[in-house]
Order: structure tokens, then C-alpha cells, then sequence
């Protein structure tokens, strides 16, 4: 379900060889921030994985929980959008977390080709193999030396020295960007191998009592939940598509309920049984969990100085790539989401007062409908196969030996246009040198472009493409995907709540990028001075 859009480890690499290159934390008494504090004492950063805009619009009638808190009780910028071409991910939370574009933090993709030590090597995001993971050493972990920029927690800690950070994630990408390199952070992520929420050595020696308990009880509880049941109401069951769609799922099972075993002992302990989990709406749960127990723990929010949570909620991606941004299976991600937010927003409501915290949020990316429904509903939309990547192999064995890189780079950006589902192509050059982009999609590629990590299929040929509207790679032989430069991949909610926000929305054009110099503004604190964001008013 994760694989992707651009894989340049597995698909550019080849195409190279032509030119030769748990239970929930009991409810605490409310805490009454000091008389003195001017902020609020907790700031949540939370971001939804591939909510794209449109979601909230299309399932809207469903919604009466969490996420209806957020929209009618807090101020919402209805047009949002993520500024820079690739938008995945890794880039996407980068940008959220720093306030600046990827050609500034320096993450591209999820995944890049760069020059280390001599050699090309292939780079996965944040994973670090010399930050194994705690108390496995035999797996790497992760940490944030990709990531060249300070983030929100760093400003924070800036300001005030007893600043505390929790960030936690179903992906390792989503906890560690968004903490960066905050000191003494608490940093964890759900990790399908293990079946446990972990760290890496980058953050701290060892786990806190309270992480493993919460493993060993909590997460341990998760493998009695082997079938993911519908619990969409019969009235809300036609917002989505029917239930069994042929390109959903792994093409055999696309209709509920889902189950990861046949009910035997023998399978109930099957270690993949953790990645089927993974793919299911449970480990958000498991994430908020962890988050209300570490607010209890880490005493968030109970000084003058107000601390951060981070929480990056993985499932809505997971489940988008399996089956898609309106199938029946998302609607009830979704809505079991909002029942939880709520849960989660009523906790801290409990704790610090109503309106007596602060919740920023937005999303890392949008997502391309099932190619297979936007051609029905005479939209662009192609599913790319592996054959589709015969006229390019044509064009890289017809161009590719060139001896002159830049002449090649040249020949190729004019020629790859004549593949069918390719619209465009820039050499590196041109974006360099560009001071006045010739058109939009030009200045999205420059805002994500990173001269030494090389993310597209032909970044290391000096050129990078875009492809044609609707186009899914050949990554999706089933499922759906995102990262292009497409409206339906850019435009996401991005909003705040709580303590100083005026409610309501507003339809003026926004980055992403802005959350952050929002939040530091309200806080009153210092930010760098060259972000590519800026200070949006929300009171």
C-alpha cells in the first residue's frame, strides 16, 4: 500500500542502465495554566496523512466528532496547498514542520539518490542505519540528518529551555520531521516489523517504563483484532463507492469485512500479521493512545512554558492507497477518526479546559482518485503498466550516449515529451537558472528541487518530468497514489483550533508552509527570518 509514486532505488535504477549512470489513559483532573502564562500550554501539531481537500467536502454529512470540531469550532483555509511537485510524504511533513520548501529543508521525495562517501547511494527519508533502532541493534532506526532546517519544536526549545517534545506516528517519516532535532524529544513510530512503537538510538538510550508498558499491554491487545469490520450506518453507506471495487485491495479481497486469518492459533501469531494491521485504521487509535499516555507521563502543559505534541496520523494514506480516496473503506477509516479525534479533543478539554490548548493541522499531501473512476467520469486518468515504459526506454537508448551530460540532458528533456503519458521535462539547468519560472508547474518543480539528492526516475540524467494529469505509475499495479504536481495532490485542509483562534473559514489562497510561522507568531516567539511561509492572522 506505501509504495512509491517514483521509486528511483527500483525503477530509475533501471532505467539508468540505457545511458550507463491500547487502553486509554485514565481522564487527569483539568490543569490551570499560571495566571502569568500569555500562551496556551500545549500546542498540538497534528497532520492527517493524505487528506486531501476534497475529503472533508465529499464525507462531510458523516462527521460529527473530532473532525466536525475542527471545522465548525475552529478557523479552517479552505485553499491550502502544498507549493513544491513531489508531494509525498517525507517532503510534505518537512515542509509542515519547517515552514519551508523542500529546495530550502532539503527532503525531495521519500526516497532520493545522493552522493555519499564517493558513491551513489540510495536513500530511504529519515531511515538511518547509524541510529538503530533501541534496544535492537540489528534493525536500522531513524533520526533527522536528512533534514536541513529547524523545525517548530526547535524554535520552541529556542525560546524557552524546558520546552518538552513528543512526536508519535504510525511512520517513522511522520515522528521524526516533525520533532527534527529537538533535544531530550520523546520520538516514537509504529514499526509493522517488530509490532511495537520504537525509537532510535538518535533520541534516547532506552525506553521509558511507560512505552514499554504500553507495548507489552496495549499493543500486545492489537493481535486479538484480526477483522477489520464496516461500521459506516446504512444511511452514510452512499457517500462512497460500492463496496467491492476490482482495482482495490490486492484485487481479491475488496469487500468488508477484512480479516488477516482464517480464526486458527497457528495463524494468530503470524508475524506478518503486524503489516495486515498496518493497513487497517487501528494504529491511529493506537497512536492517540500513546499520545494522551505521554501527556500524562511527560507532564505536557503543566508549566508556564507551553510544550508540543506532535501527532502524525498514518492510517488515512494507508488505507487511500489500498482502496482509494471515496471507497467504502476510507469513509469508515475516516469516521472511525473522527470518533476518536473527539475522544482525544474531550480528553484535553478535561485536562486543560476547553479552548485552553492550541491544535494546528493540516496534511502532507491530496491523493489521485483510482485512475479506473476518473475514466469513467470522462476525467484523465491512466494506470501506467510496465510495458508503458518502452517508448521511454527508446528514447534513453536512442539518447542516452551522448558523451556531453549537458547536451544529453538537453536531447533528452525535448525528447521524453513524446512519450504519451509524459507532459513535460526540465533539465536541471533550467530550473537553476530560471530567476522568472516560465509557468506554474515549473516554479513547483524549482520549490522541490535539491541539486545533490537526486528524486525522479531521470534526476541522475540531469533532467526532471512531469507527468500527464491522471496518470498513476506502474509503483500501483491496484490501488491508487500521489506526488505529482496536481491540484488533487496539492490542495489540503489546514487550520487551527482552541486557545487564540477565531472560528470560522476563510478562501484565500495559503501554503502549507505557513502553519508554522503561524503558530510561532501566536506563541510569540522567534522564527528564522528566510522561511518560504508566512503569518496568517487567525484570531
Amino acid at each position: 500500500m506505501t509504495a512509491s509514486f517514483r521509486n528511483p532505488a527500483l525503477i530509475g535504477g533501471a532505467l539508468m542502465l540505457a545511458i550507463g549512470c491500547a487502553a486509554t489513559p485514565a481522564a487527569a483532573p483539568a490543569l490551570q495554566a499560571p495566571a502569568a502564562q500569555e500562551g496556551p500550554p500545549l500546542v498540538v501539531l497534528m497532520v492527517i496523512d493524505q487528506l486531501p481537500a476534497s475529503a472533508l467536502d465529499h464525507f462531510g454529512p458523516a462527521f460529527d466528532g473530532g473532525l466536525r470540531r475542527l471545522m465548525d469550532e475552529g478557523l479552517t483555509y479552505r485553499n491550502a496547498t502544498h507549493d513544491h511537485a513531489v508531494t509525498e510524504t517525507a517532503p510534505g511533513h518537512a515542509t509542515i514542520a519547517t515552514g519551508t520548501e523542500p529546495a530550502t529543508h532539503g527532503v525531495p521525495s521519500n526516497d532520493w539518490w545522493e552522493r555519499i562517501d564517493g558513491q551513489m547511494r540510495s536513500v530511504l527519508n529519515v531511515i538511518d542505519a547509524g541510529a538503530p533502532l533501541i534496544e535492537d541493534e540489528s534493525l536500522p532506526g531513524a533520526s533527522p540528518e536528512v533534514l536541513r532546517r529547524s523545525t517548530l519544536a526547535e524554535w520552541m526549545q529556542d525560546a524557552n529551555d524546558d520546552t518538552r517534545v513528543v512526536s508519535v506516528s504510525g511512520k517513522p517519516r511522520g515522528a521524526v520531521l516533525l520533532a527534527g532535532h529537538a533535544e531530550d524529544a520523546h520520538v516514537y513510530w509504529f514499526d509493522e516489523i517488530v509490532g511495537r512503537f520504537v525509537s532510535s538510538e538518535f533520541y534516547r538510550g532506552r525506553y521509558p517504563g511507560w512505552v514499554t508498558d504500553f507495548n507489552d499491554e496495549d499493543v500486545a491487545a492489537l493481535a486479538a483484532d484480526s477483522v477489520w469490520e464496516l461500521t459506516v450506518p446504512e444511511v452514510h453507506r452512499s457517500l462512497a463507492r460500492p463496496d467491492s471495487f476490482p482495482w482495490e485491495g490486492d484485487a481479491v479481497h475488496t469487500a468488508f469485512p477484512h480479516a488477516f486469518t482464517d480464526g486458527s492459533e497457528e495463524s494468530a501469531v503470524d508475524p506478518s500479521f503486524w503489516v495486515w494491521l498496518a493497513g487497517t485504521p487501528t494504529i491511529d487509535q493506537a497512536t492517540l493512545d500513546l499520545a494522551r499516555l505521554a501527556v500524562v507521563e511527560q507532564e505536557l502543559g503543566e508549566d508556564e512554558v507551553p510544550d508540543l505534541l506532535a501527532v502524525s496520523l498514518s492510517q488515512t494514506d494507508r488505507v487511500g492507497h489500498g482502496y482509494g480516496p471515496r471507497s467504502l473503506e476510507q469513509l469508515d477509516n475516516l469516521m472511525r477518526l473522527d470518533r476518536e479525534l473527539e475522544e482525544f479533543f474531550g480528553w484535553l478539554d478535561d485536562r486543560f479546559g476547553e479552548g485552553g490548548y492550541l491544535v494546528a493541522w493540516t496534511s502532507d499531501h491530496g491523493v489521485l482518485d483510482m485512475p479506473e473512476v476518473r475514466f469513467a467520469e470522462g476525467l484523465p486518468g491512466l494506470r501506467l503498466t510496465q510495458q508503458s515504459v518502452a517508448p521511454l526506454q527508446e528514447i534513453l537508448d536512442r539518447v542516452g550516449g551522448m558523451a556531453d551530460i549537458e547536451e544529453r540532458a538537453e536531447a533528452l528533456a525535448e525528447a521524453v515529451p513524446e512519450v504519451s503519458w509524459i507532459d513535460r521535462a526540465w533539465t536541471h539547468a533550467e530550473l537553476e537558472a530560471a530567476t522568472a519560472p516560465q509557468d506554474s508547474f515549473m516554479q513547483l518543480h524549482r520549490a522541490g528541487y535539491v541539486p545533490d539528492r537526486m528524486a525522479g526516475i531521470l534526476s541522475r540524467a540531469g533532467i526532471e518530468l512531469q507527468f500527464n494529469e491522471g496518470v498513476l505509475s506502474w509503483a500501483y499495479p491496484v490501488g491508487t497514489g500521489h506526488g505529482s504536481p496536481y491540484y488533487y495532490d496539492r490542495h489540503v485542509p489546514m487550520g487551527f483550533y482552541g486557545w487564540g483562534v477565531a472560528a470560522g473559514s476563510r478562501d484565500e489562497r495559503v501554503s502549507v508552509a505557513d502553519l508554522a510561522p503561524t503558530v510561532a507568531q501566536l506563541l510569540g516567539i522567534d522564527m528564522p527570518d528566510d522561511l518560504d511561509g508566512v503569518v496568517r492572522e487567525v484570531r
